[in-house]
């Protein structure tokens, strides 16, 4: 069921996800700290990172902040709630956002660059990043980004049981046994491009599992199986 268009939710040319890939965040950058107007132009923000702090303490309880947050294309934001008001607008790239406490592509509504989007406290949603995406998103602390169900993170060094977007998981003996198909190293190609998996997510709940691939030239991407051939 496609989420509903209130006004206090959606404006008309919105929608848009938060969160994800994301693992923890940046430093401050120092010019945005001790500047007057506080503006850090996009190509200033320095490269390689998911989640970035550009103004304030986003941990900080009554503390305004702004961050932003970058996906890889194809990369599934899994539902997940935040404990105050989350304020999105993308300035790079295509996403979608969708509500409700399971992923569910039909109920995924678009928005590109400039769109903005406000999501309530403790209401459960998701995304997916299109094509490569920044969002930024702005707020009064404390924020935090919380998975409705647990999900299994594949990495070249272990399994982890993760239950932030935005936090390092917890190491674990074991998953699911239909998670992980395929395992870090393989060959795969796809509709995007072809590389090597060096990451994955299993969400079991949703029945879901994407992989993170990296291709030669070293730009990444997201695919779920269905979309990979092994090489």
């Amino acid at each position: 069921m496609k989420p509903g268009k209130n006004p206090s939710i959606f404006s008309s040319r919105i929608l848009v996800l938060a969160s994800l890939l994301a693992f923890s965040f940046a430093g401050i950058d120092a010019r945005a700290q001790h500047s007057r107007h506080g503006v850090v132009p996009l190509h200033e923000i320095p490269s390689g990172q998911w989640v970035e702090k550009v103004w304030g303490d986003p941990a900080s309880p009554g503390v305004s902040f702004v961050i932003r947050i970058h996906n890889d294309a194809n990369y599934i934001i899994l539902p997940h709630t935040h404990p105050i008001d989350e304020n999105i607008a993308v300035v790079q790239g295509v996403m979608s956002l969708g509500m409700g406490s399971r992923f569910n592509r039909s109920a995924l509504e678009q928005l590109g660059v400039g769109g903005f989007a406000f999501v309530p406290k403790n209401m459960a949603h998701f995304g997916w990043s299109k094509t490569e995406a920044i969002i930024q998103v702005h707020g009064i602390g404390p924020f935090s980004s919380n998975l409705v169900d647990p999900v299994y993170e594949l990495t070249d060094k272990g399994i982890f049981l993760l239950t932030s977007l935005l936090q390092p998981g917890t190491p674990t003996e074991s998953s699911p046994s239909d998670c992980f198909a395929l395992k870090i190293g393989a060959r795969v190609h796809g509709g995007i491009g072809e590389g090597t998996v060096v990451g994955a997510r299993c969400s079991h709940a949703n029945q879901l599992t994407q992989y993170w691939v990296q291709q030669p030239n070293g730009e990444r991407f997201w695919a779920t199986l269905k979309e990979l051939k092994s090489m």
